[in-house]
């Protein structure tokens, strides 16, 4: 309220949008032409942002400080105390302050878990609490201690924040802006690093991979597999934001929902993984199948074979980077390194060589080395299912997937509980098969980039459908009637 005037939420949207482009463009106009007045203008900035957030945490209203985050994530490699083996780092300053807030929100504005998430809660922290078990194998604790608590415990107390306070259907314009912008800058970064063959931003741990002499960037991220799963997590989660906002899509908004969906394609696809052109083809074709449109389908079709063009005109204009990326010895160092998982785990059938530790762990055995048709294994599991297996064995191996499959129940079992119940499905699914194809080819179920945007964007799914003012929910989930802020 503004002198008793009711400002929209989306009004409320366009004015904090422009605000902060206004507030970006003074900061560099300040380093420019004065530098040294500029960084102290931004320092006493981050330094009132910083008391507001503390007061928000205490108010329990901490929805602006998550919808700045997902604008600005990839950038948290500019935030990190101390650089090497961080302690402070962005990610967790927000999901703990997120979390906190919980404690202070009033009742009547907090919503009970649902059943199905909180067993997936409870199985996943027995993943943990095995995992770290497990660690006492592992030659170096630190390390493989820090992404189990990036990895899996932070995504638990995000996603329990997101269904119990945040408002999602009021926010959606501005989660929607802050995708497209955080789209945006990774895209941006990986472009550039294909441009000069350089990691600008290199992370800890982080190395630049090529494919017939072309760069494979990795962007703001530690590994490029992290910014191709982020990037086709944000295409399908930027699709679900334009059903959920079809009513409410200005020409500037549109605009601004192009830019970032081709940003997150690019994203997806820059780092050239085939596993990531493979779940955008087929979930094409899905797609193509569920549209029950004639028109729809008809552009689905289309889309498809332009898919396909594309993939063939890699072929003629870039033939080595086409012949690296299809080349079957790939395939052949992946089946070998499946058999290397297999027999380290039935050495260490039931918790495994330690969480994080297969590397480490096979690193110079030479009675763990397997090849297949002349390849050798690559000694890291490169699969979800085989890194849980091998590094946290049977025990692990059966929470961590219990995990995922509860997860999919629960959003099958919310698709009839309102009328966009099938719409929230379908984009879910798409999230899955994003999450999951690669995940059989690449350990990125691990990586906690990964794990904390792919329940993130999940949440706000489950959240948007659980709120929606003709939902029919289970008792133990029923929400306040405060909580329904913006109209369907």
């Amino acid at each position: 309220m503004i002198n008793g005037i009711s400002v929209p939420a989306e009004q409320r949207t366009r004015f904090l949008e422009g605000l902060l482009v206004l507030v970006g463009a003074i900061a560099v106009a300040s380093f420019i032409l004065v530098p040294e007045a500029g960084l102290l203008v931004v320092i006493a900035c981050a330094a009132l942002w910083f008391i507001a957030v503390v007061c928000e945490v205490f108010q329990g209203k901490v929805e602006g400080l998550v919808s700045c985050w997902a604008a600005f994530f990839p950038l948290g490699y500019f935030i990190l105390f101390p650089r090497e083996h961080p302690i402070v780092t962005v990610q967790r300053l927000v999901v703990l302050g997120a979390f906190t807030g919980l404690f202070f929100a009033k009742p009547i504005t907090l919503i009970a878990i649902p059943r199905p998430l909180r067993r997936a809660a409870l199985i996943c922290l027995a993943f943990i609490a095995v995992a770290a078990v497990s660690l006492a194998k592992s030659p170096e604790i630190l390390g493989p201690a820090s992404i189990l608590f990036d990895g899996f415990f932070l995504p638990i107390l995000f996603g329990w924040y997101i269904i119990a306070r945040f408002d999602a259907r009021r926010r959606l314009p501005a989660l929607h802006a802050a995708v497209c912008t955080s789209s945006i800058i990774c895209a941006a970064i990986a472009a550039a690093e294909i441009v000069t063959g350089e990691d600008l931003l290199p992370y800890e741990g982080s190395a630049m991979f090529f494919a017939g002499g072309i760069p494979r960037p990795n962007g703001p991220f530690g590994s490029n597999d992290a910014l191709a799963l982020v990037g086709a997590l944000s295409f399908f989660f930027l699709l679900f934001f334009r059903a959920a906002l079809s009513t409410n899509l200005g020409a500037g908004r549109r605009m601004l929902h192009t830019i970032g969906v081709a940003a997150a394609i690019g994203m997806a696809l820059m780092p050239m993984f085939r596993s990531v052109v493979i779940t955008l083809l087929l979930t094409l074709i899905i797609d193509a199948f569920w549209e029950k449109r004639t028109t729809g389908r008809a552009w689905r079709v289309v889309l498809i074979l332009a898919f396909l063009a594309v993939i063939f005109s890699v072929s003629v204009f870039a033939p080595d980077m086409f012949a690296d990326r299809s080349d079957t010895e790939n395939v052949y160092g992946r089946v070998a390194q499946y058999e290397q998982s297999l027999r380290v785990f039935v050495d260490h059938p039931l918790l495994g060589v330690g969480f994080s530790s297969f590397n480490a762990f096979v690193a110079g055995q030479p009675q763990y080395r397997t090849s297949y048709e002349g390849l050798s294994s690559l000694d890291w599991p490169h699969s979800n299912l085989a890194a849980a297996l091998a590094e946290t064995g049977i025990l692990g191996f059966v929470t961590y997937v219990m995990t995922h499959i509860v997860l999919l129940w629960a959003m099958w079992q919310l698709r009839q509980l309102s009328g966009c119940g099938y719409s929230v499905w379908r984009y879910y699914v798409y999230m899955f098969l994003t999450y999951w194809i690669t995940g059989l080819t690449e350990s990125t179920g691990f990586n906690p980039f990964v794990n904390l945007w792919y329940v993130f964007s999940m949440t706000i799914c489950y959240k948007y459908l659980l709120t929606a003012p003709d939902a029919i929910l289970p008792a133990e989930a029923q929400v306040p009637g405060g909580v329904l802020s913006a109209p369907a």
